[in-house]
């Protein structure tokens, strides 16, 4: 085996992996622990049993087992990867996406209907901590599309606020 069949590129996390010769190749990238099988994997280009002659302005073919380095073939990919580089610039938060490690786009807030909601009274605090009409901020993961919800920030000093009660608070004397 020579030194380019022993590399791939993670199809989730775009991290090149060059595999052990002697182990072969990996079932999972180390990096963002997806599988690397075809699933989900699209392959450009003709097989060599269907191409007679190759056409100059074709896509060269995927091996059988590596990806095409998208960063560098596709213009489209660069421009959304710049766009996302710019999003995330103009973040406060950006939360690590729970599926591949990437950061999360902040895609915009949810508020949530009283409909269909009950909160919950503690008896060890005596209120909801979460009242209906809560808001949710929505992330979105640039490369696997993940979508994940996160408390928004006044609601969680309210929640804060009931499950730790400010110790300034006036002591009572009996």
């Amino acid at each position: 085996m020579n030194e380019e069949e022993l590399k791939t590129v993670c199809p989730w996390c775009q991290t090149e992996i060059v595999w052990d010769p002697e182990i072969g190749p990996e079932e999972e990238c180390p990096h963002c622990y997806n599988e690397l099988s075809d699933y989900r994997s699209i392959r450009l280009g003709a097989d060599e049993e269907d191409a007679d002659e190759p056409d100059e302005e074709a896509v060269p073919a995927a091996g059988s087992d590596d990806f095409l380095d998208w960063e560098e073939e596709d213009s489209y990919t660069n421009e959304y990867a710049e766009a996302v580089r710019n999003v995330l610039d103009t973040q406060e938060e950006a939360p690590e996406c729970s599926a591949c490690r990437e950061l999360m786009l902040h895609g915009g807030t949810q508020v949530t209907a009283g409909t269909g909601y009950a909160p919950v009274i503690p008896g060890t605090v005596g209120k909801a901590f979460l009242n209906p009409g809560y808001k949710l901020n929505v992330f979105v993961c640039p490369s696997c599309f993940k979508v994940e919800t996160f408390l928004a920030e006044e609601d969680r000093e309210k929640l804060l606020a009931v499950l730790n009660p400010s110790k300034e608070q006036p002591a009572t004397d009996n």
